[in-house]
């Protein structure tokens, strides 16, 4: 049933019967009939109109006053877009109410699943990762050398920076310092260090034992006749090129040179720790460290940018590399997808994403937006929304004042229709009675 249209039938009905009953009454004046149901029609015109005035006067009249009246919800539109907003806020978009929404409901991990999902359909879809790749070389071509500007000047400017701040140069000599210093206090990684630089010493063996030959050589021959016995003694014994080095093999593969080795680089990084620990240390590396980053920048920005842009061009106008650019880039993306994940079903990222999303529902000012909407619809708009919301209960409201003033006017036709009257109100009430008690018992079991 139509309620609107039905309200608008009744009106019209009522008015055009209130008007005929009134004209009968002037010419059959003294009908009892005739006046019993003018009575009748005027109390439903009294009840239906009061309601329909109370109504519009909500909204009318819009702009202005009218006999020093204007329309309640008009001349008190941000009162009420304030208190609406509170009140969504408070009882409806509450932050715990939002939060608690979320994770009833899986929210967040669905949509992790869904993103997820997405991606892997993405990356196993030939179509897109042509499409993807063929973006990205474009880009690369148009804007390769642009976004190596970029990230050049971006990191040389932030070296500068860092460089002007005496608290940043301290900051990051410190952690350079910390980081080299447990380095070196590793066991492990003095050890590693002491078998390279054997290594080291094995492959240098030959031009080291040509050198210390050479030199010996040298020395003699300057030391006149001890010199001649010298040289003579050494030839005698074979004392050349090959025996040095042989000696010196033996020397740094001996198992006890070995321990003294080790024994002189842990003094060794012990020194070296002491002396970046010593103030004169710190004060010149934080002084020489601006004029290194300069320096360095300077040289980059001559030499490796340009080099790195035309090395770029090059890379990317040979074909072949695009499906090596394909795989890298789909291999990166599959990658920052575990790695996302992993951190998600972490205790340490479950955590991380609840700390979030419950700062930025808290953030989100539910009042200050209702108010803003509100505040800028059109006095029209925000009737009709009004009407519309509620789902025509106030026309019923209309109507039923039209019906139950009906009712009332037949106690004025004669005192006799205050007993069905009455009893019609006695009904009512005892229905309203039991329907209350009915939900009262559940809740006080509770």
């Amino acid at each position: 049933m139509d309620v609107a249209k039905l309200d608008t039938w009744y009106r019209r009905l009522l008015v055009l019967f209130s008007i005929i009953c009134g004209g009968f009454q002037i010419y059959y004046e003294g009908n009892i009939w005739i006046n019993a149901i003018f009575v009748v029609l005027m109390a439903g015109m009294v009840g239906y109109y009061t309601n329909f005035l109370a109504i519009k006067m909500l909204f009318q009249p819009k702009h202005g006053k009218v006999l020093g009246w204007s329309g309640l919800v008009p001349k008190n539109k941000s009162k009420i877009a304030k208190s609406l907003g509170e009140s969504i806020q408070s009882n409806l978009l509450h932050p715990d109410i939002i939060i608690a929404y979320i994770y009833e409901r899986n929210l967040v991990e669905t949509g992790i699943q869904k993103i997820v999902k997405e991606i892997d359909e993405a990356i196993h879809n030939d179509e897109i990762r042509t499409l993807l790749v063929t973006k990205i070389i474009s880009m690369l071509k148009e804007r390769g050398p642009e976004i190596l500007e970029v990230i050049f000047d971006f990191s040389e400017e932030t070296m500068k920076k860092m460089a002007e701040r005496p608290e940043e140069v301290q900051k990051l000599w410190e952690y350079t310092r910390n980081r080299l210093t447990y380095y070196l206090t590793e066991e492990t990684n003095r050890e590693e260090l002491g078998k390279q630089l054997r290594v080291i010493l094995l492959e240098e063996m030959p031009k080291l034992a040509n050198l210390l030959n050479e030199g010996l050589e040298e020395y003699l021959k300057t030391r006149s006749t001890l010199g001649k016995i010298g040289i003579g003694v050494k030839k005698i014994f074979s004392f050349n090129e090959d025996a040095i080095r042989e000696l010196l093999e033996r020397f740094v593969k001996d198992p006890e040179t070995s321990d003294q080795f080790m024994k002189m680089m842990d003094d060794m990084m012990a020194g070296l720790q002491e002396r970046l620990n010593s103030k004169e240390t710190q004060e010149f590396i934080t002084g020489k460290i601006s004029n290194w980053l300069e320096a360095s920048g300077d040289y980059a920005r001559q030499n490796l940018l340009p080099s790195g842009i035309e090395r770029l061009q090059s890379y990317l106008d040979d074909p072949n590399n695009w499906e090596e650019i394909e795989k890298n880039f789909f291999r990166a993306v599959d990658w920052v997808k575990k790695r996302l994940l992993e951190f998600m079903n972490s205790e340490e990222g479950k955590a991380y994403l609840k700390t979030n999303i419950e700062k930025f529902v808290h953030n989100i000012n539910v009042t200050a937006l209702v108010e803003e909407r509100v505040m800028a619809l059109d006095t029209d708009d925000l009737e009709k929304m009004i009407l519309d919301n509620t789902g025509g209960n106030l026309v019923v409201i209309q109507f039923l004042g039209g019906i139950l003033g009906m009712i009332a006017g037949l106690i004025q036709v004669h005192i006799y229709f205050a007993v069905p009257v009455g009893a019609l109100v006695l009904i009512t009430y005892l229905a309203h009675y039991r329907n209350q008690k009915k939900f009262e018992e559940p809740a006080q079991n509770k």
